[in-house]
């Protein structure tokens, strides 16, 4: 177990630039997925539903275009999620919670859950949690022996959160953006700074299915995604992408961002989402975005997966449907997650 919290900062990103390859950070008697994932681990990586509680992951490598396993015998019996390239973990008999790095396996423990909280109402980005409609919990490790609540009061229910430039953003399900000050959890102040987002801007019948808050090449995004709600399946049509916060005067079209440049956006329900910047060899495509827009994955349920092209509009669907993996956990399912690139 590592105790990251007492490390100074300098030191732990030190530590990551001179570990020159994937087999020089992951032990390999421990993990036989480093010499899949090659010389340095900067491709995001799709771990797949769990199949009958293994104690490996299956997960697919966008840039070999293969299915590899992962040994992640600490995700038995716990529901997880992802954030800069950890993975959030949660016992299902005692809620206990932990941070735990997918490929070195490092461990670090987090404060007990503030009481009466149900899990399956959890969601995670970083280290905060939303739950019920409106309330945010957080936690300082080396500062907090517990979550602290607070509630926002914003209207509409929350959909995502992010920290970036030192404040915390939130979007919910019609579009709002709010900052939300919550130094002091008791009187937590919210500021709109990007107001509901205009119905008829997604065009006829259309509506937003989920809204994602991303940070790419130094700029906060918000990408909502969309669909007809006569469509089966309800399945994605289109993304929009805008910077937030607006400027002074700027509506929502003068905020859309037509071009991500060479950059890519990773998007998923269960994830922090993020950018990673594209090339010739990489194996996934520029101005693209990638979303898995499922909560859960079941053999009754359609995957909502694909690629979205910035360029045309388009929306490919390239993943075989052997990534459709029923998982049943008891009273859990979950979809796939997408895993930053980290050290």
């Amino acid at each position: 177990m590592v105790d990251w919290a007492g490390l100074p900062r300098e030191l732990i990103f030190s530590l990551a630039e001179r570990m020159d390859s994937l087999e020089e950070s992951v032990a390999t008697k421990e993990n036989y997925f480093t010499s899949e994932l090659g010389p340095k681990h900067q491709v995001p990586l799709l771990i797949l539903p769990q199949e009958n509680g293994a104690a490996t992951r299956k997960c697919y490598n966008l840039k070999k275009r293969k299915i590899c396993e992962l040994n992640l015998s600490e995700l038995e019996d716990k529901l997880f999620l992802s954030s800069l390239g950890w993975l959030l973990t949660v016992s299902k008999k005692d809620l206990k919670f932990s941070l735990i790095h997918p490929l070195n396996h490092a461990r670090i423990e987090l404060p007990r859950p503030v009481p009466n909280m149900a899990p399956n109402l959890l969601s995670t980005f970083s280290i905060r949690k939303v739950y019920q409609s409106q309330t945010v919990s957080f936690c300082r490790p080396g500062h907090s022996e517990h979550w602290i609540r607070v509630c926002l009061h914003t209207p509409g229910i929350l959909n995502d959160l992010t920290y970036y430039e030192g404040q915390l953003y939130a979007v919910n399900y019609c579009g709002h953006v709010f900052i939300c000050d919550i130094e002091d959890p008791k009187q937590a102040e919210v500021r709109i700074v990007a107001s509901e987002f205009p119905k008829e801007y997604l065009g006829p019948m259309m509506q937003i299915k989920v809204a994602y808050l991303v940070e790419s090449a130094g700029d906060l995004l918000v990408v909502l995604c969309f669909f007809n709600p006569k469509t089966k399946f309800h399945a994605t049509t289109g993304c929009r992408v805008f910077k937030v916060p607006f400027s002074d005067g700027n509506s929502w079209l003068d905020s859309e961002v037509k071009n991500l440049g060479n950059r890519s956006l990773f998007l998923c329900r269960n994830a922090s989402s993020f950018s990673v910047e594209a090339s010739d060899c990489s194996g996934w495509k520029p101005n693209c975005i990638y979303f898995m827009n499922n909560e859960r994955v079941s053999l009754r349920v359609d995957m909502d997966m694909g690629i979205f092209n910035m360029d045309d509009g388009q929306i490919e669907r390239p993943f075989d449907n052997s990534l459709n993996i029923c998982y049943k956990g008891r009273n859990y399912e979950t979809s796939h997650l997408w895993i930053e690139p980290s050290f």
